[in-house]
């Protein structure tokens, strides 16, 4: 049943999430009815400051406040001196236009947008009452973006099992990369140059992605009491995103050199007919010991190592043979040896 659970969160990591900020629009409206004031007028400003808060981490969450009440402060005070000059509708424009200047600022980052919607709100809806509608807007948002970071703060994500579930991901685009570069080796004619491509996948994204996940792994941690809790899952994950976004490379760079030296449209190949079958066997090995990884604790079964080095194997036993009867040009199919040991090794 845990299992079960943890899937499906990594299957929808935006549930709890949004539990969290439904949990804390609701705590932020009680919160303000015993105010009375503004609080009266414009309780729903206080639900609003709590979705702006919950964000996927409490660093973040505290980020964000300070951002979108920034932006609200900075959209209101363009609102207040666009009224003062100019009629409303002229005002629309100057204050949606500004505002989408300001929204650009880095220092507002994602919030930025709020700067415009802020002025636009102060701008119509404040114009009876500014100062009072001005202050209990930036007030009651406020405070309702301090109930979105307490909310977070009880309850922090630990956003492992998305984590989990992108590394496995990942494992499956490499092996079927793999598996796809073997399938060109065994295909009755020798590919050319552009059916080679289209068996050449883009796993550049997946790398990316595996970047970023170190980063958000490391950015977890901070402010989260669960995370000492999940420090050990956390160090794994982190260490097994490091060693995919290094095979994302090797495995790229392999099909690239296929690409280039095993195609029909050559006189000369990397590996030719008799290194094929043997390279096609490895890539296959290799392929099965990356899903054979349990992304969240378990290494590779030594059963699916052993399969894979020793395929590997056979294929440099298959080119140092090809060097024997003496052949010098196997300077490519032996790079495609030391790609596939690097494989094995890092997996």
């Amino acid at each position: 049943m845990a299992a079960r659970s943890r899937d499906a969160l990594a299957r929808h990591p935006r549930v709890p999430r949004a539990a969290k900020a439904a949990v804390a629009a609701v705590l932020a409206w009680l919160a303000v009815q015993p105010l009375g004031g503004a609080a009266d007028e414009y309780p729903y400003y206080a639900p609003l400051g709590a979705v702006i808060a919950v964000s996927a981490t409490v660093a973040d969450s505290v980020r964000a406040s300070v951002q979108g009440v920034a932006a609200i402060l900075l959209g209101a005070a363009l609102a207040v001196g666009a009224g003062a000059v100019v009629p409303t509708v002229p005002g629309l424009a100057v204050v949606v236009f500004l505002g989408t200047l300001v929204a650009g600022w880095w220092r507002l980052g994602e919030m930025g947008s709020w700067a415009p919607v802020s002025a636009l709100f102060v701008l119509i809806i404040g114009s009876s009452g500014l100062a009072e509608y001005v202050t209990g807007y930036v007030l009651l948002t406020g405070l309702g973006a301090a109930v979105g970071v307490l909310v977070n703060t009880v309850f922090p994500p630990m956003p492992l099992a998305p984590g989990d579930r992108e590394l496995t991901e990942v494992r499956e685009a490499l092996a079927a990369q793999l598996d796809d570069l073997a399938g060109g080796l065994r295909h009755e004619q020798l590919p050319n140059r552009s059916a080679w491509l289209e068996r050449h996948h883009d796993i550049r994204p997946q790398a990316r992605a595996m970047g970023l996940l170190v980063a958000r792994s490391a950015q977890v941690r901070r402010v989260n009491w669960r995370a000492r809790r999940w420090q050990d899952h956390a160090d794994r994950q982190a260490e097994h995103a490091r060693a995919l976004e290094r095979l994302s490379l090797v495995v790229d760079d392999l099909a690239g050199l296929l690409v280039r030296r095993e195609n029909a449209d050559l006189a000369t190949v990397a590996l030719g007919p008799r290194l094929r079958g043997p390279a096609a066997t490895a890539m296959e090995a290799v392929a099965g010991m990356l899903r054979d990884h349990d992304a969240g604790d378990d290494p590779p079964s030594s059963k699916a190592v052993d399969e894979a080095e020793r395929a590997v194997e056979r294929l440099m036993d298959a080119v140092t043979e090809r060097m024997r009867a003496g052949s010098t040009d196997v300077l490519e199919a032996g790079a495609i040896v030391t790609a596939l040991r690097q494989l094995v090794a890092t997996a």
